[in-house]
């Protein structure tokens, strides 16, 4: 009896000893699980941080490129502001005076004013007389035979093109030179537009 008792004894300890197994085993597992989701919980919310700082950048990198869009021309603003002062002043003396030269004198300061402002911001005029013709800065209205210029050759200038720094606000417009064609029995001239 007492064998059967013993492994009784046995068979009542080993499942008593598998019991606890488990529940050590889950014991250990809890530690590594708890530091791994405190590491996750850590990242998470420093990821939401990071995106609320960006955002804030966003906003306000949007908000300074929108002033500055804004007030851009600012600078060339004030300039211009001068410009309408003498243009101002020129009318006011072309009223009280019957001097023509005084008014033209005013007129040609306040072209001179203008003109300097606008270079003092970076606009240039295209020169294209007597140039090659350049489809980039040049707008072709006509092409008209000349035997005293190379074919291809700008011989007068319609309005003048301008270029702020390196891109081209307008072309020039411009009538250009084209090789003179034989005319039976007759001169060749200058004269007589083609398009």
């Amino acid at each position: 009896m007492k064998t059967k008792q013993t492994p009784t004894d046995e068979t009542e300890q080993t499942p008593a000893v598998e019991d606890q197994a488990p529940a050590d085993a889950a014991g250990s597992e809890e530690d590594p699980r708890r530091v791994l989701q405190a590491k996750v919980d850590k990242l998470e919310e420093s990821l939401l941080r990071a995106k609320a700082d960006f955002q804030n950048l966003q906003r306000r990198s949007a908000a300074e490129q929108a002033d500055a869009l804004r007030y851009a021309n600012a600078e060339l603003m004030k300039s211009l502001v001068k410009v309408v002062d003498d243009f101002e002043r020129s009318l006011a003396a072309a009223e009280n005076s019957d001097n023509m030269q005084a008014v033209v004198e005013g007129v040609r300061l306040v072209y001179e004013n203008m003109t300097k402002a606008l270079t003092d911001h970076g606009l240039e005029p295209i020169e294209a007389l007597h140039r090659p013709f350049d489809p980039s800065i040049h707008e072709a209205l006509l092409h008209r035979p000349s035997n005293k210029h190379p074919a291809g050759t700008v011989i007068e200038q319609i309005a003048k093109g301008y270029r702020l720094r390196d891109r081209v606000v307008r072309p020039a417009k411009v009538i250009v030179s084209k090789a003179v064609e034989p005319i039976a029995g007759g001169a060749d001239t200058d004269e007589g537009d083609v398009s």
